[in-house]
């Protein structure tokens, strides 16, 4: 079997010799978030064209996107030498120092970033030139954390106060109400109640149960998980992807229930309430029941909520698809990022369930993810479309423990064919590239999530940080 973890080994190296912001007016540890393998030098002014955010940060570091590599640096250092522990220390401890509003929000997320060459955070608003964050006016309203969960562990590892201050106050910041309602933004306003935003907030509170013992946060997690669930069509059982505001995602659930079941699937095994299993079943079950077409044989990336039919079926005049929605069918190698699609943690979140109940449906569903996967994947390859570091590395994950799970010999031999094809298209020059397009890699492609899957592939083991990132 290869040995993987010399390659990422060999990545990290590639990373601590020629990635670190040790430049600029305010040189530091942290990483850049763009850097070409070729010359392993950072590119000053590069946006990544395939991403609807310029979430890349150009000419700049982004912690956020960073998170899951940083945990496959601890990972990585615990079973080799440890010697990118210190990089990976120094990474976040900068950040601890320098990153934080002074209520205690961190500034990162889809909207903020450290500017090298300014030697400052900066923020962005759509498509607005940065700015230059005034640390004595700013409050961290467009603090947004989707749709990756928090690596929270490593905060906590380096400061365990500013980490709970930073929890307690992007959800306090977040509720527009005390029925539980929220916003993907820290402003306390009424705004897009996102799915994905509301099952990170209940997986960190959940996890801070874990550190603390403070009850009231589960308190919290539950108004928050029954503000989503309340909007939910009493006759087929699917939620709203954003109740809140009056547009598509309004009407129609899609695959981003499956990131919030895995949310609160996490949240039980910090919480112990085994209550919103029950939960997490239900409205599983209900996008399993409505979204499989038996004819395509492929998941729906969209429902209707009060129908349970897919909104291409209404015809052109009554909808209008934008690039931030998914398409008729979920697509497991999707290139635009994010969009409310999220397959494969629908996909993971099946599987823990079938683990955790043992029902049929799940089990089903897992086979079913499984084919798609392949499908999908000869399309992109046929038609030479971009394939990123982040879907390699989900897909292995979910067919790795497919085979652990569900112990069916295919998920193995589809587990090594995906490795090989990762390596044989990423690596190269000492690194990995995050995608097939360019020579380079990005913070925000999900590579980490690559490292993560093949490092349980030779280890035998899932790593985890007291945490899930699927």
């Amino acid at each position: 079997m290869e040995n993987y973890l010399s390659l990422i080994t060999n990545h990290f190296r590639r990373v601590h010799e020629k990635g670190l912001a040790n430049y600029g007016p305010c040189p530091s540890p942290m990483w850049v978030s763009s850097m070409e393998t070729s010359s392993k030098v950072s590119e000053k002014n590069y946006v990544a064209p395939t991403h609807y955010r310029s979430i890349s940060a150009p000419c700049g570091c982004n912690l956020y996107y960073d998170q899951i590599l940083l945990v496959s640096s601890y990972i990585l250092s615990d079973l080799t030498d440890g010697k990118f522990t210190e990089m990976s220390d120094d990474y976040v401890s900068f950040f601890l120092e320098n990153c934080i509003a002074k209520n205690g929000l961190f500034l990162w997320g889809n909207h903020y970033y450290w500017d090298i060459l300014k030697g400052k955070v900066v923020k962005f608003v759509g498509e607005e030139v940065p700015e230059v964050v005034d640390f004595e006016k700013e409050t961290g309203d467009y603090h947004e954390i989707r749709p990756i969960p928090p690596a929270w562990e490593i905060f906590w590892k380096i400061s365990p106060e500013r980490t709970e201050r930073e929890i307690r106050g992007f959800i306090s910041n977040s509720l527009f109400d005390s029925s539980g309602g929220f916003n993907r933004h820290a402003d306390r306003k009424k705004g897009c109640a996102f799915l994905e935003s509301g099952g990170i907030m209940i997986s960190s509170l959940a996890w801070l149960y874990s550190k603390t013992g403070d009850s009231s946060l589960i308190e919290i997690a539950e108004k928050i998980i029954n503000f989503s669930y309340s909007h939910r069509d009493k006759n087929t059982g699917l939620i709203e992807n954003n109740p809140t505001v009056e547009r598509w995602d309004r009407f129609v659930s899609t695959t981003e229930i499956g990131l919030w079941g895995s949310c609160l699937l996490n949240a039980v095994r910090w919480t112990g309430k085994q209550s919103w299993i029950d939960i997490v079943k239900s409205v599983i079950s209900a996008y399993l029941k409505y979204g499989y077409d038996e004819k395509a044989e492929k998941y729906l990336g969209q429902i209707c909520v009060s129908t349970g039919k897919s909104p291409f079926d209404y015809g052109d005049r009554q909808f209008k698809l934008t690039p931030f929605q998914p398409g008729r069918y979920s697509d497991t190698w999707r290139q635009f990022f994010p969009s409310h699609d999220y397959p494969l943690q629908f996909a993971e979140c099946c599987l823990d369930l079938h683990r955790m109940t043992g029902d049929e449906i799940f089990r089903t569903a897992c086979f079913r993810w499984a084919e798609q996967i392949m499908k999908d994947y000869e399309t992109y390859r046929d038609k030479n479309r971009i394939l990123y570091a982040e879907r390699y590395g989900r897909c292995i994950h979910f067919l790795w423990r497919c085979w652990k799970i569900l112990h069916n010999e295919s998920f193995l031999s589809k587990t090594k064919f995906f490795a090989r094809q990762a390596v044989e298209n990423l690596y190269e020059s000492e690194m990995f590239r995050s995608h097939t397009q360019q020579h380079r890699y990005e913070s925000v492609d999900g590579l980490g999530y690559l490292f993560l899957s093949l490092i349980a592939i030779e280890t035998g083991n899932d790593p985890e940080m007291l945490g899930s990132f699927w």
